[in-house]
């Protein structure tokens, strides 16, 4: 017989307990009456136990709700409900304007006012009931109309502090193929600060972001890096997306190159030009080929990753996986974007193990292009030449002159082809190797890029796919 616990006034009593104390009183010389008295007293102290434990299990949770969740005027929102050992529920709480719903006890839907119809925020509250016991679940409602990016892509520059950006969730990339599966949910994957975005969540068919503000400065973004995806009902991840959360706009801050190319006057991911620290001109890294970013140095001089987090503010690690014909893949890719994957002699040190694919990256953007709208991947002939445009001494990376406009590329190292880990960023305590990819291949299994150190520059050294380099994005 399981055991069966039940306190009553501060004595711990068990079924088996009381059925040997039945025996022991030699219940048969009773009557029969007696014996069904006593039987039925006992189902009644072990009723009140369960029907009490029921009690105490009483809940009400929104599962895939957010903390706060974000409307539109007029907006309806549908969420999960969760209820366990409910008598009863209803809806309590409802701001002034909106539209609250239970067509279900496992769902909640919710419709935002139309303008000027009712309060801008406030808080819907149901409740659960079970016989005394109430038990409430709440959520943040607030009207908050979007920004809503036109132009897709695989990298989205977000400027606006305190802002809701939405942005499409069911598009690879720049073009119109569709992700491949439909969206169950949204959510941040990483963040290179604690609460640097705000709310994010599925907003029918595009994502929903949040910004916040520089803490010293409410006019002003918080600046940093962020990746988002969008996940199927499996909890497997369907895409990715790169946000630049920063004040830099590149329409406005750019550099025309000797060739005539318009590139953007810092790297991918960077929080400035160079002007103030040559740390904060370290961008991101990128396999060749692959759209999502691999998180930078925590110092200058640094091998060790900086610091990342999840949507509750928890460590995010990076890790690194050999490729194999399991994991070196284009799939496997999307759906672990926190994966460096190592190459190895037998995938030719492409992260790619077999299917060597020379058209990820090109010439003309592609699907997989980790640069925003209207920006690419440069090809190799933006750098010809380069040398010649050498201005001052090396001093972290080299500032190049053309035509009277300064630009610096830092010396932020490279992640090693074999390893994964961060490799040429010191030397004697002084930051002296630049790896940046173009579009450009140079075999099956490599690609060109500007590499350069404290004694030269060389525009389009070939280098294996699966090292991590630096990208500086050049206007279309």
């Amino acid at each position: 017989m399981p055991p069966f616990d039940c306190e009553l006034k501060g004595i711990l009593v068990t079924l088996p307990e009381i059925l040997k104390t039945i025996v022991n009183m030699k219940i048969f010389k009773h009557s029969f009456t007696t014996l069904c008295a006593m039987l039925a007293t006992v189902a009644m102290i072990f009723t009140s136990c369960e029907n009490d434990d029921e009690d105490n299990q009483l809940r009400v949770t929104l599962p895939d709700a957010p903390t706060t969740a974000y409307f539109d005027y007029g907006q309806t929102h549908s969420f999960e409900v969760s209820m366990k050992k409910e008598h009863s529920y209803e809806i309590e709480e409802v701001p002034e304007g909106w539209k609250v719903e239970l067509p279900s006890k496992t769902l909640l839907k919710v419709t935002a006012p139309a303008k000027g119809a009712g309060t801008m925020s406030g808080v819907v509250k149901i409740s659960v009931h079970r016989k005394e016991r109430t038990v409430s679940a709440q959520l943040k409602v607030e009207v908050l109309p979007a920004t809503t990016i036109a132009q897709n892509a695989n990298c989205y520059i977000l400027s606006i502090p305190n802002n809701r950006y939405k942005i499409k969730a069911t598009v690879k990339g720049n073009s119109s193929q569709s992700i491949g599966g439909t969206p169950a949910s949204a959510t941040i994957l990483w963040q290179t600060s604690k609460d640097l975005l705000g709310t994010v969540m599925l907003d029918e068919d595009h994502i929903s972001i949040v910004t916040t503000a520089d803490p010293n400065d409410s006019n002003k973004i918080n600046e940093g890096n962020a990746v988002v995806v969008v996940k199927d009902a499996d909890d497997n991840v369907l895409w990715s997306w790169h946000l630049w959360l920063t004040n830099y706009d590149p329409a406005t801050e750019n550099v025309t190159y000797p060739d005539g190319s318009v590139m953007m006057d810092r790297n991918l991911g960077a929080k400035s030009n160079g002007s103030d620290d040559a740390y904060n001109a370290y961008g991101m890294f990128y396999q060749w080929g692959r759209k999502d970013p691999l998180i930078m140095s925590d110092a200058a001089t640094s091998t060790s990753n900086a610091s990342t987090y999840g949507p509750l503010n928890t460590n995010i690690a990076f890790t690194t996986m050999e490729c194999d014909e399991e994991t070196g893949t284009i799939d496997y890719a999307i759906k672990f974007p926190t994966r460096i994957l190592r190459g190895n002699e037998e995938s030719g040190y492409d992260w790619l193990y077999k299917s060597h694919d020379a058209s990820l990256w090109s010439t003309s953007k592609t699907m997989y292009d980790p640069c925003p709208a209207g920006w690419k991947v440069p090809a190799t002939n933006v750098w010809n030449g380069i040398a010649e445009f050498v201005d001052g001494e090396f001093e972290g990376g080299w500032h190049f002159n053309f035509g009277g406009q300064t630009t610096f590329y830092p010396a932020a190292g490279r992640r090693s082809f074999s390893k994964g880990v961060l490799t040429n960023v010191n030397h004697d305590g002084t930051p002296y190797t630049g790896y940046y990819w173009s579009a450009n291949s140079a075999a099956s299994n490599k690609s060109n890029g500007l590499y350069f150190n404290i004694d030269g520059i060389e525009n389009a050294q070939a280098n294996y796919r699966a090292g991590g380099f630096q990208v500086r994005c050049v206007k279309e």
